[in-house]
């Protein structure tokens, strides 16, 4: 009995963190949201043709009517499947221009990941096992305990924030407490803190003398061809507008070798290098337990264990099976708990998105049990 009432009391806990998440999102997935500052530009090529056919834009090479039924009732705006290297399912509502009215999220922590490769490539990092304060003298760590960047990565750094450093950061402002102030004095254990993040990200733009967009653009987006976007520049944990097409090309870096802008062997590092967090909620998979984290890559489906995905609150992902070669890009918000006619009473929020990433080819696997 008194398993079966824990089990429910984490059931009920991760709901109502889910109906958080959800509400959170609401508030801040336009780019012109109250809460956040004006996003900076990245500028990429235009929008592909074959996307512009009309406000709301659907394209399969096969039917797939799980997929369209979970599309409408899961408040997803834009969503991709690509399978070995060719996109079969597309869809858009009409007002997400093609992803770029979507706020990803942590997503943008991903790409600050592969941003610490791409310095450890070009020689301005000697490794992730450098110490923060290397990059950014003016942090005081603790004496024969130095805070390293895998730290930062991994959330294992103790760092002690204030919400106040969220809300200027997020509104294009400079942290409110001064670096020379930051405490790493909390538990190393793994910890989930935005800040981690912003410093690897003020690392980044010192070290390449650029802000974070111009960085971004310079690094990936450029040579990657990748459509327009914008992020804003002072956070570096969170708001990055981009189209689900560059998503899917971020996602396709885990799997081709041939336009890599960051070396293989960091992307494999991302997704293995990995903590298993004692209490952590994470939405793709819808519990506190259970769940890995790599530097912004996570894992832990029990069912999946070679599925790994970039999760961004309000259910953004951009999830991969290696051996199936599947990237899925979605999209959107999540239905609130009172919406009794969408998909959050599913025995999993998404469910045909798994079925499709373990399927071998087309969209099939509608039988396949999760």
């Amino acid at each position: 009995m008194l398993l079966a009432a824990t089990s429910f009391r984490e059931t009920l806990q991760d709901s109502a963190l889910l109906e958080v998440n959800a509400h959170l999102n609401d508030l801040m997935t336009s780019p012109h949201s109250f809460l956040l500052a004006a996003p900076a530009p990245i500028a990429g090529r235009a929008l592909r043709e074959d996307a512009k056919e009309g406000a709301s834009f659907k394209k399969a090479t096969i039917a797939n009517g799980s997929l369209d039924s979970w599309f409408d009732r899961s408040q997803t705006q834009a969503l991709i499947v690509q399978k070995e290297g060719r996109i079969v399912y597309q869809r858009y509502s009409s007002d997400a221009a093609y992803g770029r009215n979507i706020n990803a999220m942590s997503m943008a922590k991903a790409i600050i990941a592969i941003l610490v490769g791409v310095a450890i490539d070009d020689g301005f990092i000697d490794s992730e096992y450098d110490s923060v304060s290397q990059y950014l003298p003016e942090i005081a760590e603790r004496t024969g305990d130095a805070v390293t960047l895998r730290d930062l990565l991994r959330h294992t750094s103790g760092v002690e924030t204030v919400a106040k450093d969220i809300r200027a950061t997020l509104k294009g402002h400079p942290l409110s407490t001064p670096l020379s102030e930051i405490s790493f004095n909390g538990d190393r254990s793994f910890n989930y803190n935005n800040i981690n993040y912003h410093l690897l990200s003020l690392a980044l733009t010192e070290i390449y003398k650029q802000p974070l967009n111009q960085l971004i653009e310079d690094k990936l987006w450029k040579p990657l061809g990748l459509e327009g976007a914008s992020i804003i520049n002072t956070a570096g944990y969170c708001c990055l507008f981009a189209t689900a097409r560059s998503w899917l090309e971020i996602g396709t870096l885990f799997l081709n070798q041939k336009r890599q802008v960051v070396s293989a062997s960091w992307l494999e590092k991302m997704t293995e290098d990995s903590v298993i967090p004692e209490w952590f909620f994470v939405q793709a998979t819808g519990k506190s337990k259970g769940n890995t984290y790599g530097y912004h890559v996570y894992a832990g489906l029990p069912n999946f264990p070679d599925v790994f995905w970039i999760e961004g609150m309000g259910l953004q992902l951009v999830m991969v099976n290696p051996h199936t070669k599947t990237v899925i890009v979605r999209l959107g918000g999540i239905p609130s708990v009172l919406n009794i006619f969408s998909n959050r009473y599913d025995d999993s929020i998404i469910s045909p998105l798994l079925n499709i990433l373990m399927a071998d080819s087309g969209l099939s696997g509608d039988d396949m049990t999760l």
